[in-house]
C-alpha cells in the first residue's frame, strides 16, 4: 500500500509530502521546516534548491 501524500501547504511550493514525514504547523502539513516557518531567511525548502519550487524566491 502506497503512503498517503498531500501537497505542501506553502502557497508557492510544488512538493508533496507523506503523512509520516510532514512538518505540521497550525493544522497544515509542510514538506520541510523552511516552508513551515515561511522561509524567513529565504532558505530553499529542502536545502538544495533543486525541487523546482519558487516558494523561497
Amino acid at each position: 500500500m502506497a503512503p498517503l501524500t498531500t501537497p505542501c501547504a506553502c502557497p508557492d511550493c510544488v512538493c508533496t509530502v507523506s503523512e509520516g514525514d510532514a512538518v505540521l504547523r497550525d493544522g497544515s502539513a509542510f514538506c520541510s521546516e523552511a516552508c513551515a516557518s515561511g522561509h524567513k531567511n529565504q532558505e530553499p525548502c529542502h536545502g538544495n534548491g533543486s525541487c523546482g519550487c519558487t516558494c523561497n524566491a
